[in-house]
């Protein structure tokens, strides 16, 4: 288990993660502030993932999708590109929502903050018993996600 206490050390833990999947990432969050998702390097991971085939998938669960368009243009060209692969929906906002943020990696990685308003948090590298618990509490929030962010624009 990994400590993290600023945003940069997050941002690295959430790299390490990402270098450690090889079939399936969730990430649960308010929105992809912390993340900064369109950074060249970490933009570059997750193509890679898309890339790689197999039946990978990226899914992105978030509480506010609203800013997603304007402030991630780069992540944008990559749904774009690898929607098959990459899914970012919006949690219901009529059902009860963990106070946490996470990432999942495969079965076994978890990257957590207690709290969603908070940066520090752990990393666990293996620790399945964690994953599995967070899964099924993710699994639950996709089923009921109402909304779905689409790279098109669509226009009369």
């Amino acid at each position: 288990m990994n400590a993290f206490e600023t945003p940069a050390e997050f941002r690295a833990a959430f790299d390490t993660l990402v270098a450690a999947t090889h079939r399936q990432l969730r990430v649960y969050d308010h929105d992809l502030s912390l993340l900064d998702l369109d950074d060249a390097s970490r933009l570059a991971a997750l193509r890679a993932l898309c890339v790689a085939g197999g039946g990978r998938r990226i899914e992105l669960l978030l509480d506010d999708i609203s800013r997603i368009a304007r402030d991630h243009p780069r992540l944008m060209l990559l749904l774009r590109d690898f929607g098959h692969v990459l899914e970012i929906r919006q949690a219901d906002p009529d059902a009860p929502r963990p106070d946490q943020a996470f990432v999942l990696a495969d079965r076994q990685g978890v990257l957590l903050r207690a709290d969603k308003t908070a940066v520090h948090g752990t990393l666990h590298g293996d620790d399945p018993g964690h994953a599995t618990a967070l899964h099924q509490s993710f699994e639950t929030m996709w089923q009921r996600s109402p909304a779905s962010v689409s790279a098109s624009m669509l226009g009369l």
